[in-house]
């Protein structure tokens, strides 16, 4: 395929970019499933019994998490539409909660006081994709006083043991491994979202080891229905798993306020408001005819990557039903807290004047805005302009969307929070 027809493709329809090496493992695993050989072994006795050996530990803790981990089990075993690379992949992310899991308790064992860590003020951006969250969390994450949570961090909460002072911690290496293959692979994603491995980035790796993570198979029904059906115990106790790993970072390495941020935080305010009773949390806002196109294109390259091929309809159907409810249960949550601890940033006022908004975020909650913070924004915005690695290219039509259901589906939500639509900035 030459490079011209490469540059016409949408990013979901670009095959993945992998050496002979790896297709040749793939090709070798496609032929032991059609020869009915079970690899890999989505059984959860399999599963946790490699956890148990690569860990030596055996304790895992608060076992609400095996619901939805039998949940996930069961769909892949039968799930016709993964390819074989697909499969190894979903066994690894199914694997690493369970490692995290037996980790973490081990330590609170050994380190009791842990719990005594103080998580004081934590500044969350809690909105959906393609809304400005990933340069506004940047942004604060820049503040000398700021305590963000970064990528290589949240693949592994735990810290290595046995380190030498000054010895790079390998979590940093190991980040830097997946992220290179993760472009090598998947060049087009870089375009939707870029990640610097040792950088901010967001926290839902942490919720994910409780078996609460975002998905990119919308027939998964079952594991969906229990998502959309959890309790405000379940959702607080997830909660508390997830501020329990926030001490443990800060116990490892102190600092400032946390600034953290995730679109999971939306679906579960009102646990997150419980579980932080002092969060400042900042929701930002764009118009959803813009969003819903980028967020599909989002889950149609993963699907394809994971697939080899993906209906585009269902991905802007399914999303457009997911990103209404969302947001419905976080205009909700917003109702049983004061007003003053949710900010909305409107995402054109973000890219117009950035350091403006920023200020009026300091300024609403009562952190310091100090000319160091001022300099680094500066610095960093002359660094990183908008579409950086390229920009990538989608429209309604790509996902069955069009500006008539989406303006029926989210017209009471812009007209509530005053959302400049597309075709008035």
């Amino acid at each position: 395929m030459s490079n011209s027809d490469l540059y016409h493709q949408k990013p979901w329809q670009q095959p993945l970019n992998i050496g002979p090496m790896v297709r040749g493992f793939a090709w070798c695993l496609g032929r032991a499933q059609s020869w009915g050989l079970n690899y890999p072994d989505f059984s959860e006795h399999k599963l946790m019994a490699v956890a148990r050996k690569k860990t030596g530990l055996n304790d895992f803790g608060d076992e609400r998490f095996l619901e939805p981990l039998r949940l996930r089990l069961n769909y892949l075993k039968s799930n016709k539409r993964l390819s074989p690379l697909g499969r190894v992949v979903a066994w690894q992310v199914l694997l690493k909660p369970l490692l995290n899991r037996l980790r973490i308790q081990d330590l609170l064992k050994r380190h009791p006081e842990i719990r005594e860590q103080r998580i004081e003020r934590p500044l969350f951006v809690a909105a959906f994709p393609r809304t400005g969250t990933t340069l506004l969390s940047q942004l604060l994450a820049l503040d000398p006083q700021a305590r963000p949570l970064l990528f290589w961090e949240a693949m592994q909460p735990t810290p290595e043991e046995g380190l030498a002072e000054g010895e790079e911690d390998p979590r940093m290496a190991r980040a830097d491994s997946i992220i290179e293959r993760l472009w090598r692979m998947l060049p087009a994603l870089r375009k939707i979202h870029d990640i610097d491995p040792r950088g901010p980035e967001e926290c839902a790796g942490l919720l994910a080891n409780a078996y609460i993570m975002p998905i990119f198979e919308e027939d998964d029904v079952n594991y969906r229905q229990w998502i959309e059906g959890l309790s405000s115990e379940q959702i607080c106790a997830a909660y508390e798993e997830y501020k329990v790993q926030l001490q443990i970072l800060q116990w490892q390495r102190g600092g400032g306020h946390w600034v953290l941020k995730s679109p999971l935080h939306l679906n579960w305010l009102d646990a997150l408001l419980t579980t932080f009773p002092d969060a400042c949390v900042v929701q930002t806002h764009r118009d959803p005819k813009q969003v819903l196109p980028s967020i599909c294109s989002l889950d149609a390259v993963m699907q394809q990557a994971a697939c080899g091929k993906v209906d585009c309809v269902e991905v802007g159907r399914h999303l457009s039903s997911q990103l209404a409810a969302s947001l419905q249960r976080g205009m909700q949550a917003r109702q049983n807290h004061p007003r003053e601890r949710v900010l909305d940033v409107q995402y054109a006022d973000l890219l117009r004047d950035p350091v403006a908004v920023l200020r009026g975020i300091y300024a609403h909650f009562g952190y310091n805005y100090s000319d160091v913070m001022a300099e680094k924004i500066k610095d960093y915005l002359a660094a990183n302009p908008q579409h950086k690695h390229g920009s990538h290219q989608y429209q309604l039509s790509d996902f069955g969307l069009s500006t008539e259901d989406l303006d029926r589906i989210f017209g009471d939500y812009c007209e509530r929070f005053q959302i400049p639509l597309a075709g008035q900035l």
